[in-house]
């Protein structure tokens, strides 16, 4: 799939500025946030109110990669109804009604959250069922992300019946834990213990991850994949990644390499 045009929401965030980067230069970018931090490439768009305004950004664009989003795990429901649902509803619907081929649509480790104490099963595969929030402490702060990972869960059923309904290609990729900036191994806290560090994903993995999701050739119009770097002794399966998408990571949260913080694809 040569895609040429591709928009990306939340292009201002951590995910959308890192993807942004390395894609530059070979495709065509449209870019969208609700605030784009002072960048005059990104245009100003709230997702959750539907106007035709940025509707018509994505005419003319053959993938949509939907990064925007409230990004706080332990956020209330009141506040992820605007921009974890209902932006993401208008997003699918602008697509569909635009002409697009695909949507890859960032969902979340969280959607599996509720795995986390459980000893079994031992390998998550996107074949597990579904079991949205993780309960964890952070600096003494009891966490719930049950809000969060259902939204997450919704958004990929969403997608699954666009691509069964309109015809839509939707790859879902559950996203598991990039830091701000460098994002290195090393930086990554000890104390979130093994579920948290396990689930890493360097910067140039999820890059070439989202560029992998962006261009393969799929005969399935809808699936989900598990977004990690190659982390030794996780639990996640990403072997089903690896066939599906041709995702090949290079980076072990437990083998700290060099520190790169994005791949320069010409180099690739």
């Amino acid at each position: 799939m040569q895609a040429k045009t591709v928009l990306i929401t939340g292009a201002a965030g951590n995910l959308g500025v890192k993807l942004r980067r390395h894609l530059e230069g070979r495709f065509d970018l449209r870019l969208l946030d609700i605030d784009p931090k002072g960048d005059e490439a990104i245009r100003r768009a709230d997702l959750s109110q539907w106007d035709t305004a940025w509707v018509d950004r994505f005419r003319d664009v053959e993938v949509v990669v939907h990064l925007a989003a409230d990004p706080t795990a332990q956020q209330s429901w009141s506040k992820l109804v605007g921009p974890n649902v209902d932006a993401m509803a208008n997003v699918f619907e602008a697509a569909a009604q635009q002409g697009l081929r695909r949507i890859v649509y960032a969902s979340s480790n969280h959607v599996m959250g509720g795995y986390k104490d459980d000893q079994e099963p031992l390998l998550l595969t996107t074949e597990t069922p579904p079991r949205p929030g993780t309960r964890y402490v952070v600096d003494g702060e009891q966490r719930d992300s049950s809000p969060y990972g259902s939204a997450k869960l919704f958004g990929e059923r969403l997608g699954k019946c666009y691509a069964d309904a309109r015809g839509l290609s939707v790859v879902a990729v559950r996203i598991g834990w990039v830091r701000p900036e460098a994002n290195l191994p090393e930086d990554v806290p000890h104390e979130r213990g093994p579920w948290f560090r396990l689930m890493w994903l360097s910067n140039r993995d999820y890059c070439h991850l989202m560029e992998r999701c962006i261009v393969v050739d799929r005969a399935e119009r809808f699936v989900v994949v598990n977004g990690m770097s190659a982390n030794t002794g996780m639990r996640w399966d990403i072997e089903h990644t690896r066939r599906v998408l041709g995702y090949e990571p290079k980076d072990d949260v437990t083998r700290p390499g060099p520190k790169s913080e994005i791949p320069n694809p010409k180099s690739e």
